[in-house]
């Protein structure tokens, strides 16, 4: 009987010691965890290729989510592929591999502000989480949404060089958010912004100065990329300058087909 009483006594002690020896060990783990030591720190996750130079040679597959507007939208594409799905397709053949589609978040009528918010919401935020590239379009909406009197936007409306002008200094700051909140939620994903082209550039009233304002919210955006660090702006102006009865749908405002495989040519040699 006192044998078998010193047994469980000589069992529970060497518990104790064990469970102790074991809280110390996990205390110490979480003392190294929540305050390192200087040298001791964990290292931050290497960034993908795709923070320099945007080629991702070691992914077997890419991912790309399509923010922004009715250009992002496809809006005006008889064939409903936009540069989005053209994209898609060219830069998979390019690079030979797989490039998908997480989602098309693009809105026709959004404009800057709106997209900031909703980069606050769940899906936008898991949208934008999944990518290795996010292209975008934004702010033509915020520009140009300025008619009055009823006019039509796609058909001028009452638009004016000077309305365009008093618009930018406060369009500019929601275009640093969206990049912000963008590059927030995904710290390494190459952000493409395709840039901003006159659709008026035959009204002579909306040529020179609509031009020069246009010019400039495309050069505060590659400012944007430029501070980025790993995002890209790829100009359309050129294309549709002198063009816009070749590259204009019907509407008069936004790409037909052809206009969007433009776009998409280069996007494409953007991204290689």
């Amino acid at each position: 009987m006192k044998s078998s009483s010193m047994l469980w006594r000589t069992l529970g002690i060497v518990s104790l010691v064990c469970l102790l020896t074991l809280l110390t060990g996990f205390g110490w783990a979480l003392k190294d965890s929540w305050f390192p030591k200087e040298g001791m720190a964990l290292p931050e996750a290497a960034a993908p290729e795709t923070a320099v130079g945007g080629k991702w040679s070691e992914k077997s597959e890419l991912y790309v989510t399509a923010l922004g507007d009715s250009l992002t939208k496809g809006t005006g594409d008889t064939t409903g592929e936009g540069y989005v799905a053209r994209t898609i397709a060219s830069l998979s053949k390019r690079m030979d591999k797989p490039v998908y589609l997480v989602n098309n978040m693009a809105v026709n009528g959004m404009r800057a502000d709106q997209l900031s918010g909703r980069l606050d919401d769940k899906g936008f935020i898991n949208a934008v989480g999944r990518a290795d590239i996010v292209l975008l379009t934004i702010g033509g909406n915020d520009l140009f949404q300025v008619a009055q009197g009823g006019g039509s936007l796609a058909q001028g409306g009452d638009l004016s060089p000077e309305a365009l002008q008093e618009r930018l200094p406060d369009v500019k700051p929601r275009l640093k958010e969206v990049f912000d909140k963008v590059r927030a939620v995904n710290p390494v994903a190459r952000i493409v912004y395709v840039g901003l082209y006159n659709a008026f550039y035959d009204v002579p009233q909306m040529r020179g100065a609509a031009s020069e304002t246009i010019a400039d919210w495309n050069g505060y955006a590659y400012e944007l990329a430029l501070a980025d660090g790993n995002a890209t702006v790829v100009p359309t102006y050129d294309l549709f300058e002198f063009n816009l009865k070749d590259y204009l749908s019907s509407d008069h405002f936004h790409p037909n087909a052809l206009g969007y495989e433009r776009i998409a040519g280069r996007v494409v040699d953007a991204l290689q």
